[in-house]
């Protein structure tokens, strides 16, 4: 009968890319991985800063995104009024569901 071989507890290790893509992933004692040029390990505390400065930088360019969205939608329903579109069809085509013109 075979023996099965021991094999230790796995580590957790932290990595960021050259891309700053950031990975967290098990290794097993003797099973490091390669890692592509420009990746790097870090310890879990730098990781969670990164990952932190990452969630807050997405966060940010999501709130511009969706202010210039707003934006663009009210000037489509501000330009479909002024040609005279009814306000409602004006809403629906702009996809605009803020207060009306003027106000």
């Amino acid at each position: 009968m075979l023996e099965a071989a021991a094999v230790s507890e796995p580590t957790i290790r932290h990595m960021e890319f050259a891309d700053g893509t950031l990975a967290r992933c098990q290794v097993y004692e003797g099973m490091e991985p390669i890692l592509p040029e420009g990746a790097r390990y870090v310890d879990e505390d730098e990781y969670e800063t990164l990952r932190a400065e990452q969630d807050a930088r997405h966060d940010a360019r999501l709130a511009e995104l969706h202010a210039t969205e707003a934006k663009l939608r009210r000037e489509q329903y501000e330009d479909l009024a002024a040609a005279g579109v009814r306000e409602s069809t004006a809403r629906a085509l702009s996809g605009y569901d803020g207060p009306p013109e003027g106000a």
